[in-house]
């Protein structure tokens, strides 16, 4: 920021006073429409206008109780609210009222509601106008999503380069109306092909398996046939046992696209209804998917997709609890702690509320747990007070988790990846450790295996390696408590358990500091995290270079019956660099979970397979930070 001299620019004087007058124009306008339209729920551009104009947050939520809004409070809409200045608070009381105003006597000042005692009542009486949408109140996994999308690696104004996709209405061969604005929220895979056409009857197979795999994710395929005739397509359809719509091709279609010159010709829409990719000529399926994946991931924060290459690191356990009779088998270790005095004197919790047995116990892949999920019914919320007694106590589980972790000897295995464009690995971090303790409970680790670091386009640096120590396997003790800000989102059931979810962020990032900031899920028994998602901040931009770092989902097993162990962590995400983007994905494993006897004492510890040269010791050395 420069700084002026002691006389001001006469322009600058002049620019300020028409941005004044601009403002309270904005602002007058605003009032003198919702003046005139008293009765009436507030619009979105009611509320936007307040906001560019200045209108006080206090002054704008009053008129929402009071009047109510008549639009949903999508995403998409809390995001382009928030950039015109909302608040939580103010995106809360819209989404609490909806088109429902409170009644006179709660919100207008006291003397009026008073004075006209015998017509309060009215407004309750009469119910609100058939026409006005009532907006529901936004699910746990709306809120989730919200909390996500603020943490995407995108800067501002990445995606609002990107061309937005045509609208488009057709008739598919089997006479269903085709319309663009129906599959709004989609991933839209448009593919322009032809019967004739060599490289789209390889292709073909790859759009239906791909179709078929990630239409439950929300990817829908599209075809456009640039046949002169049905009868030819109807017949490919049925010897290729095409699963998507598909429509003919006419001119004012391929106009719309830009102008079809060749074929096979795939755009690729993301959620945001933008065009994200173009390809001439026939992918492979593996490069299809890759990308595909990329724009489901990216466009749906929080949702992980398994691939290929982190398949063979294994997928994390479905959440339930053990049987608490076959717990603790092995009491070899030092007793685990009793909760603190707080945590004992903490007020009772509300009884654990459980439904259905869940499905079995056996490992599923994580797209069909989270529909799993998705589609159970939500629990009832706690109480305000209820809510920060259980945030309290489950802060006081993890100190106590985190005590006795120190006692455990486990395995770790750290990867990181790079992909290319076509979802192809092109470098690759790789480092596995024996976490030990010595009697002061200091941490010592041993690189048991570390093979040559391929990666090129990003380095390791100490603050991933902190984070693969300390963020990504999230605890949030009643110590840290105090340096993070825990909003309540709902009670939901996950996997075999059921949980509370919070979102968690720091109050105030200290320099040299790193935190987690995102969601957990806290089981409702045991009071302790099962799940956790978000990111480790802040990222760091100098002079030198940047650090940016992925999302990532951290799961928890639990190992003794008494307490949940971090086992698996997964990132799958694209950082924008000045430079350019680059794709990465991240697996870590925990396993090998052991109790030592505290009286034993660790004499020394090396790596093994120590290299036997000056070369050898290069090759091994820690990579240079990320720039």
């Amino acid at each position: 920021m420069g700084k002026t001299g002691s006389g001001e620019d006469p322009n600058n004087i002049m620019a300020k006073k028409t941005l004044g007058k601009m403002a309270l124009l904005i602002l007058a306008t605003a009032l003198a429409v919702l003046a005139a339209v008293a009765e009436q729920p507030l619009t979105q551009d009611d509320v936007t206008l307040l906001l560019l104009g200045g209108a006080p947050s206090e002054k704008i939520i009053k008129l929402v109780e009071q009047r109510g809004v008549d639009f949903q409070l999508t995403p998409d809409a809390v995001t382009k609210l928030k950039n015109a200045g909302a608040t939580d608070e103010l995106v809360d009381v819209m989404r609490r009222v909806g088109s429902h105003p409170q009644p006179a006597a709660t919100s207008a000042p006291a003397a009026p509601a008073a004075a006209t005692p015998a017509p309060a009542p009215a407004p309750a009486a009469t119910p609100p106008p058939a026409a006005t949408p009532q907006s529901p109140p936004a699910s746990t996994e709306q809120k989730v999503r919200e909390v996500m999308q603020g943490l995407s690696s995108a800067p501002a104004g990445t995606t609002e380069d990107l061309p937005y996709a045509p609208t488009f209405t057709a008739k598919t061969l089997a006479g269903e109306s085709l319309n663009s604005r129906n599959f709004k929220g989609k991933v839209l895979l448009v593919n322009f092909w032809a019967t004739w056409c060599g490289p789209c009857k390889k292709e073909i197979p790859s759009l239906t398996q791909l179709q078929d795999e990630y239409g439950s994710e929300g990817l829908q395929v599209i075809g456009f046939s640039m046949d002169r005739t049905s009868g030819v397509v109807r017949q490919f359809m049925h010897t290729y046992r095409m699963s998507f719509p598909v429509a003919m091709a006419d001119r004012d279609l391929r106009r719309i696209f830009g102008g079809i010159t060749a074929v096979p010709t795939t755009f690729l829409i993301g959620r945001d209804g933008r065009v994200h990719f173009k390809v001439e000529g026939a992918m492979p399926l593996e490069s299809l998917g890759g990308r595909v994946q990329t724009l489901l991931s990216a466009s749906a924060p929080g949702t992980q997709m398994a691939s290929a290459q982190t398949a063979s690191a294994g997928t994390p356990e479905p959440l339930k609890r053990l049987d608490p009779s076959k717990a603790a088998e092995d009491t070899s270790g030092p007793p685990i702690a009793s909760p603190p005095e707080s945590a004992q004197n903490s007020p009772p919790l509300p009884p654990t509320q459980t439904t259905a047995a869940a499905a079995s116990p056996t490992v599923r892949p994580a797209a069909a747990r989270n529909a799993a999920s998705a589609a159970s019914p939500v629990l009832s919320d706690p109480s305000p007070e209820r809510v920060q007694q259980i945030i309290q106590a489950f802060a006081a589980k993890e100190k106590l988790f985190k005590e006795a972790r120190d006692n455990y000897t486990y395995h770790q295995i750290n990867k990181v990846e790079t992909l290319d464009a076509d979802g192809s690995v092109d470098g690759m971090y790789q480092q596995e450790w024996d976490i030990l303790y010595d009697d002061a409970g200091k941490r010592i680790e041993r690189v048991t295996y570390a093979p040559l670091d391929t990666l090129k386009r990003v380095m390791i640096t100490p603050e991933d390696l902190d984070a693969m120590r300390n963020i990504q396997p999230f605890v949030l003790t009643s110590d840290e408590l105090p340096e993070y800000e825990v909003k309540y989102l709902g009670h939901v059931k996950v996997d075999q358990i059921t949980a509370y979810v919070f979102s968690i962020r720091p109050k105030e990032i200290k320099k040299g500091r790193q935190y987690f900031q995102g969601v957990v899920w806290v089981d409702d028994r045991d009071l302790q995290i099962v799940k956790s998602e978000g990111k480790q901040v802040p990222e760091l931009h100098t002079k030198k270079g940047e650090n940016l770092f992925p999302r990532f989902t951290t799961w928890r097993e639990q190992i003794d019956g008494k307490f949940w162990f971090p086992t698996f962590t997964l990132a799958d995400d694209t950082l924008y660099f000045d430079q350019g983007p680059v794709h990465i994905k991240e697996v870590i494993r925990y396993s090998d979970y052991k109790q030592f006897k505290a009286g034993a004492r660790i004499i020394g510890v090396e790596a093994i397979d120590q290299p036997k040269d000056k070369d050898q010791k290069k090759n091994n050395a820690p990579p240079p930070p990320k720039q």
